[in-house]
């Protein structure tokens, strides 16, 4: 079972490599990482209000964009709803290539 630890390395290891990358797309990883709890229950159901104050993004834009840009490039499963609270996302086995 992965632990907070793997995710966290895997991620440094690949994105350390991707100049697509934004210290927004950084900081909301992480934020998503930190939502997911120490047991990292999946899927995140997400809580904007609450995901943009951990990721310190001030803008719905660029959570938005930040999001789709993590789920394109392979770092998340982005499901989004226009449902408030139905949007969910999971994230993606880095160790896989």
């Amino acid at each position: 079972m992965k632990g907070w630890a793997d995710y966290q390395q895997s991620f440094y290891q690949k994105a350390g490599a991707d100049n697509r990358l934004s210290p927004a797309h950084i900081s909301l990883y992480f934020a998503l990482l930190h939502e997911a709890g120490n047991v990292l229950a999946f899927p995140i159901y997400l809580r904007r209000e609450s995901l943009m104050s951990k990721a310190k993004i001030s803008s719905q834009v660029t959570l938005n964009k930040c999001l789709r840009g993590l789920h394109e490039y392979g770092y998340i499963d982005y499901r989004p709803s226009f449902v408030p609270g139905q949007s969910k996302v999971e994230l993606a086995d880095l160790t896989k290539n």
